[in-house]
């Protein structure tokens, strides 16, 4: 099985899986279609907000502005899987889908790297800013940002570069969901460890160790707060700079556990689950493929809302994440107008009797000088 990917082993003697079952045609064609509603909507609007001039001066709103990113090439990518599986019921592109195979395995295994990465140094951010507080203004910048996120790419990429080889990766069964691409000959020493060793190499990487590392900040940052609540409560407490820079950290807080439980809940089942089917695999126990697929699918669509719905936790979980994004939302109605229309409005209904085209008629008068 392949973490990042969803792949099922290829047994040469045997057929894998005929076509999708309607149940997982469904799943793919609704599931998906309401999650890339949601997600690109919600990415989009994430990234406006955390762009906004009180939490983009923050390097942990940065990262988050980068996790937006990488959700988004994530659910792009899975636009794919979207149209062969849940529209065309069948696989599209075959001139270029070894191609494909290789662009759309490696992109998804680099995104939820990155994903789970950034999160895992969201919490870092967090970590140095609540024990090291004197010193998180020169470790927590937005040039140590760029540097880490290049550092996650670099490794990420040479993690998943064997992925971009032509002789090792391409199509198993197109068209068949979480099957369609896999080793290019499953003879070869590269299938057996791309379906019994890669699983477990992807686990550690992408789950285990973020996973353990978020905990760990998470658990310390707690203890930190406990220990300091009292001495943070009677400090400062009339000084307007310093109740700012509380609650921004609490809010900051908060979309960080927020963010963290929702990648705890939609990626743990699918990493359990093949890790399980790893181990089966590598043991030689006989395994129901159509089960597998069937599984594995299911997951796979909650794996995807890891990358669509931290929005919309966030507006429900951080009020100053919400006020941001309201204000967001009555710039770009400026922007578009809106403040204006009203203006001419109210000119039309003072001024000039009712015409035929009264929002044009008011604008000439309005900006002609007088003669």
């Amino acid at each position: 099985m392949n973490t990042t990917n969803n792949s099922i082993i290829y047994k040469p003697t045997s057929f894998l899986v005929s076509s999708n079952p309607l149940f997982l045609v469904l799943l793919y064609r609704y599931g998906l279609a309401f999650i890339f509603l949601f997600g690109f909507t919600g990415n989009l609007a994430s990234m406006a907000t955390f762009m906004q001039t009180t939490l983009r001066a923050t390097s942990t709103a940065f990262l988050f502005l980068i996790l937006a990113v990488s959700d988004t090439l994530f659910l792009l990518v899975s636009i794919f899987d979207f149209v062969e599986v849940g529209l065309t019921q069948g696989p599209i592109l075959l001139k270029s889908y070894d191609s494909l195979c290789r662009f759309r395995w490696f992109l998804k295994g680099l995104t939820q790297f990155c994903s789970a990465w950034i999160l895992v140094f969201v919490t870092i951010d967090r970590w140095l800013r609540t024990c090291f507080p004197f010193k998180a203004n020169k470790w927590c910048t937005h040039k140590n940002v760029i540097i880490v996120t290049i550092c996650i790419i670099i490794i990420g990429t040479s993690l998943h570069s064997h992925m971009l080889n032509a002789q090792l990766l391409g199509r198993l069964q197109p068209g068949i969901a979480t099957s369609a691409c896999g080793p290019a000959d499953p003879f070869s020493l590269y299938a057996n460890f791309y379906f019994a060793q890669w699983p477990f190499i992807q686990v550690f990487f992408v789950c285990l160790i973020p996973v353990t590392l978020m905990l760990l900040g998470s658990i310390d940052i707690h203890r930190t707060i406990q220990k300091t609540k009292s001495r943070v409560q009677t400090v400062g407490t009339n000084q307007p700079q310093q109740l700012r820079q509380a609650r921004l950290h609490r809010q900051m807080l908060i979309l960080m556990i927020s963010s963290i439980m929702i990648f705890f809940v939609t990626t743990l089942p699918v990493n359990i689950q093949q890790i399980v089917a790893a181990y089966e695999i590598s043991v030689g126990k006989t395994t129901d493929l159509i089960k597998i697929v069937s599984d594995t699918s299911i997951l796979t669509i909650l794996l995807s809302l890891n990358y669509a719905i931290n929005f919309y936790v966030h507006c429900l979980t951080s009020k100053l994440f919400r006020d941001e994004f309201i204000k967001f939302i009555k710039i770009v109605y400026r922007l578009s107008g809106g403040l204006t229309g009203v203006s001419t409005i109210n000119i039309n209904q003072n001024v000039l009797p009712p015409t035929a085209n009264e929002n044009a008629h008011a604008n000439i008068h309005h900006q002609q000088p007088p003669t």
